[in-house]
């Protein structure tokens, strides 16, 4: 069982499952390894999570050759012995398209997923190029990780383990066409240069679903190009017609079919301004795009009259920032991460005379605290599963 806001779905249980694991040659500890590629990697959750699994290595590639990844065979066949309908996170503890794991590995992965139709599976990946080269290989002129899939479902241990549970045998499976119906794609975008990057990469990928995971939240975000009739204005305008989804023979697709969005937690998290979540909640409301706020993160907006009674001074000029992203000269992270921290944090309007900045306040009161209510209003929504 997971707490992860997101897998909590109607009608299903929230996991997570992680077959990918990296083995510490010092210690001899199981847990998992990654390497941060972007600015919204710089806390983390996953790394502080290994000095328990005896497995003391920051995701780095610099620390690379202190672990041996493999791929588990007792974690790969879990979800074969979950029988309720479960909502699924593939590697919460790292990325499934990782340079390090084998193609094999993830034939396997995906013959798992295959295997368990009444489950959905979320992948939620930073390296969605990876994804994409991996997605559209399957299939493709030479079948050569098509076939590799299907050996997976036939003669791995997969085979094996639904074999005895179920009494079937799972070669029915080789008609299988992708992509798999009950696998969700999606990518992770902290700020805009990840979304201008990563999510054109995602629109040509082929997936059920498609999502965006806007978390940490680092800066304002434009998704619009991308979502609701843009997408099939713009980016398919020659098809003609709007196409449910995308298959092997490469029909066009729909856009973004779900956003989750939340601020950073953790000691040393970096805040979100308000307006932010709120476009993004916009955005998604005028394109018809499922919306989920997953959470403030250890930062929670409070009014301005709340100030003086709860918590003194207004702010130090020093840290101000304003909803566009600018904070006195000086990057998000050098400006809240090497300064010491003052409750609230001063969000303030036309900061150096821009006067395009809102104004807000938000102070650092931990994640449970804040919650996940945007502007009173929790927001659970999730897309809807197309047969």
């Amino acid at each position: 069982m997971t707490k992860i806001e997101w897998t909590q779905r109607e009608g299903t249980k929230g996991k997570t499952w992680n077959p990918m694991r990296a083995r510490n040659k010092k210690t001899g500890g199981v847990g998992h390894f990654c390497e941060k590629v972007s600015p919204g990697c710089k806390n983390c959750y996953a790394e502080t999570f290994q000095k328990r699994f005896k497995n003391p290595v920051r995701y780095a590639a610099q620390d690379a050759d202190q672990v041996e990844v493999f791929l588990d065979q007792k974690k790969l066949v879990q979800p074969i012995g979950w029988k309720k309908p479960a909502t699924i996170f593939v590697c919460s503890q790292t990325d499934l398209f990782l340079h390090h794991y084998k193609n094999e590995w993830i034939d396997q992965v995906f013959a798992v997923m295959a295997l368990c139709p009444q489950h959905t599976f979320i992948v939620l990946t930073k390296r969605i190029k990876t994804a994409h080269q991996y997605m559209t290989s399957i299939g493709g002129v030479d079948d050569v990780r098509l076939d590799g899939f299907r050996d997976a479902m036939v003669e791995g241990m997969a085979q094996k383990i639904y074999h005895d549970r179920t009494g079937e045998d799972p070669s029915m499976w080789l008609a299988v066409h992708f992509p798999l119906p009950n696998v969700w794609l999606g990518v992770s975008v902290e700020d805009q240069a990840a979304a201008d990057q990563r999510i054109p990469v995602l629109l040509d990928t082929p997936a059920a679903v498609r999502f965006l995971s806007v978390e940490p939240l680092l800066g304002p975000v434009n998704i619009e190009p991308w979502i609701g009739e843009a997408i099939c204005a713009s980016t398919y305008q020659a098809a003609g017609e709007n196409f449910d989804r995308c298959d092997m023979t490469g029909n066009p697709c729909d856009g973004i079919s779900w956003c989750i969005v939340g601020g950073e937690s953790g000691h040393n998290a970096r805040p979100m301004h308000p307006d932010w979540a709120r476009s993004l909640r916009d955005q998604c409301k005028a394109a018809g795009v499922p919306f989920f706020f997953k959470q403030w993160g250890a930062w929670a907006p409070v009014t301005e009259e709340e100030i003086p009674d709860k918590f003194g001074p207004v702010c130090d000029p020093f840290r101000t920032m304003c909803s566009n992203g600018f904070i006195g000269g000086l990057s998000l992270d050098s400006a809240f991460l090497h300064a010491p921290h003052r409750w609230p944090q001063c969000f303030p309007q036309g900061a150096d005379g821009d006067a395009s900045c809102t104004h807000a306040y938000v102070h650092h009161i931990g994640k449970k605290a804040a919650g996940r209510l945007l502007d009173g209003v929790e927001h659970n929504e999730w897309p809807e599963v197309k047969s």
